[in-house]
């Protein structure tokens, strides 16, 4: 239940198997130069080898996990036999501490072999391939929308746009792009995206673009399946263990413990720099100080997933005539997209309020710091961090907006590992103008 006006290791036992000294990172025109690979990421299900072993993925090695007992002890199904695997006779004589940072670890299910590879990307946006099976020329561009007041720059209609919305600094800052004009284009210019190349045209006028952004409607759901799946794959273990992380605080008072101050709990937990030079608030003070708004601004669930995070359901209500009836219809459309770990958000112009979706015995339940009136299993109301059922915690809050007559706003996202590394490691940087 919402508070008015809130805003806002284990050691490792093996000193042979130490961190990697550290690879280059992607960069933003390397993502582009990656479109004609179509690589896909691996699956962290276990998947079938041409030997016909079944492997498992272990994870990837990075700051949080910078060895393979890290990956192993974290991974349910290996934990309690993580040691034994790394001294079997077919693991002992492997050389543990030469794997790159990034590079991905696998677990033969049938013999216990540990394997690890590069990282395999796969293409940012639409494939080539996929072009070419629905026959469309260099010619046919895709509408992204006008420059307008509400959409003033090309970033905008980008990031708004549901199959390019991730890729929208990739795209702009590609070398195809980059000495574009975007600071004089003026409202009313008509945006649009050669799909193959990737290449940004403007047009003003009665000029026509010839598209046909229909016949392709089929294979870019298709593939952003593909990229939504993968990644609920990449960062699903991580996501597992933030929820793990914040259970111990539940009971803890609010005034120990806010709805927001849980949420950085449960990241410090998982090895993600928050405070400190060039640490995750830093970052977000910085992408609020662009925009021109509190430095406090993104210190939010909200805040937190359009830095460093996918969202998977954003919506806004501006009227609340039947609560019941809209909580209902909303949480069964946030049903597929809910996942252990995932951010939920709720905003309105005069309070706002942030959780960690979970299950208990097959149950959504929604972890938070709050009036915990809708406790799963026993516990008194009261203001503090509680397990509370998902579903009317989303009744409670149509309901309150309803009765202040004030619209609503509901996100839903996955934050991604990778990412928040990266951040705090000082090799991306997701604070940019947004004069482009």
């Amino acid at each position: 239940m919402p508070i008015s006006n809130l805003k806002n290791n284990q050691q490792n036992h093996l000193s042979q198997i130490s961190p990697a000294p550290r690879s280059g990172s992607k960069n933003f025109q390397s993502i582009l130069q990656a479109q004609n690979n179509n690589l896909p990421t691996p699956k962290a299900s276990s998947q079938k080898h041409q030997n016909g072993h079944e492997k498992l993925f272990l994870g990837r090695i990075n700051k949080n996990f910078p060895t393979v007992s890290h990956l192993l002890i974290h991974n349910p199904k290996m934990k309690k036999d993580a040691w034994n695997i790394i001294f079997s006779d077919i693991n002992k004589d492997k050389d543990f501490k030469e794997i790159p940072k990034g590079d991905e670890v696998e677990i033969d299910l049938q013999n216990n072999e540990i394997s690890w590879h590069k990282t395999k990307r796969m293409a940012p946006v639409i494939t080539p391939e996929i072009m070419a099976q629905q026959d469309l020329t260099n010619d046919d561009q895709i509408v992204l929308g006008k420059i307008s007041q509400d959409t003033p720059t090309v970033s905008h209609l980008l990031r708004h746009n549901k199959i390019y919305h991730d890729e929208a600094w990739n795209i702009i800052l590609s070398s195809i792009n980059s000495k574009k004009p975007y600071k004089s284009l003026r409202n009313g210019t008509t945006v649009a995206i050669n799909p193959q190349t990737f290449e940004l045209s403007f047009l003003n006028g009665s000029k026509k673009i010839a598209t046909r952004s229909q016949t392709i409607s089929t294979a870019a759901q298709e593939h952003l399946s593909t990229v939504a799946n993968d990644f609920f794959d990449a960062n699903k273990p991580f996501a597992n263990r933030l929820v793990e992380s914040i259970r111990p605080y539940i009971g803890k008072p609010y005034k120990q413990i806010d709805c927001y101050g849980l949420l950085v709990r449960g990241l410090k937990n998982q090895g993600i720099k928050y405070t400190g030079s060039g640490g995750l608030r830093e970052n977000l003070e910085q992408l609020a100080k662009q925009k021109g708004a509190p430095l406090n601004a993104y210190q939010n669930g909200e805040g937190l997933i359009a830095a460093a995070g996918k969202t998977l359901y954003a919506k806004s209500f501006n009227r609340i005539n039947h609560p019941n009836n809209l909580a209902q219809k909303t949480f069964a459309e946030l049903k597929p997209d809910l996942h252990e770990g995932t951010i939920l958000s709720f905003s309105t112009p005069s309070m706002g309020h942030t959780g960690i979706v979970s299950q208990d015995n097959g149950q959504w339940t929604y972890i938070n710091s709050g009036l915990i009136d809708h406790q799963i299993g026993s516990g008194k109301i009261s203001r503090r961090v509680g397990e509370e059922s998902l579903q009317k915690e989303v009744a409670n809050w149509f309901k309150l907006a309803n009765d202040r007559q004030e619209s609503l706003k509901v996100t839903l996202g996955m934050l991604d590992e990778q990412k928040l590394h990266e951040i705090t490691d000082g090799v991306s940087q997701f604070a940019r103008n947004d004069t482009l």
